[in-house]
């Protein structure tokens, strides 16, 4: 499980920071799409276009990533720890729930929204969501249920 886990969180952790380095970059230009209005429509759903998120709420979103990259590697032991292990803990089970929701619930939200963003929800932001999400509970596993010793039995039901 140790590969698994140091890939899991090697590929979460760097793909989060780069989701939210993606955000921050939003706050100051479109790029890579032409205009606010194509960013609008393909990344908010909004129809008419209209860029309705803050620069400052763009940044914070991207602050909020990179720090869930950040945690996922600490939490892998990749990165030293800091604060209380209990609020890692919290954090990461957070985190991993939060992205299986957006994942298997963003579907629900292609309704009403533009097509562009319809169509990259369904292909490609739902989908990386739960696969996140799965990674990132790899990562968590062994705080939610910690390994037995070597040679230990199993506890008592």
């Amino acid at each position: 499980m140790s590969g698994i886990r140091s890939a899991a969180a090697w590929i979460a952790g760097p793909v989060l920071g780069a989701i939210g380095a993606l955000h921050v970059l939003w706050a100051f230009a479109p790029w890579p799409f032409e205009d606010d209005a194509a960013l609008a429509k393909t990344v908010l759903g909004n129809k008419d276009g209209e860029l309705t998120v803050t620069p400052a709420a763009s940044v914070g979103m991207g602050l909020v990533l990179i720090g869930a990259g950040v945690l996922t590697l600490m939490v892998y032991g990749a990165i030293r720890a800091i604060g209380p292990a209990v609020l890692r803990k919290l954090a990461i089970c957070a985190l991993a729930l939060g992205l299986l929701a957006r994942g298997l619930g963003g579907f629900a939200m292609n309704s009403g929204q533009a097509e562009e963003f319809q169509d990259w929800n369904t292909a490609l932001y739902s989908p990386l969501c739960v696969l996140l999400g799965a990674l990132v509970t790899l990562v968590a596993l062994p705080l939610i249920r910690p390994a037995r010793p070597e040679g230990a039995a199993p506890a008592a039901p």
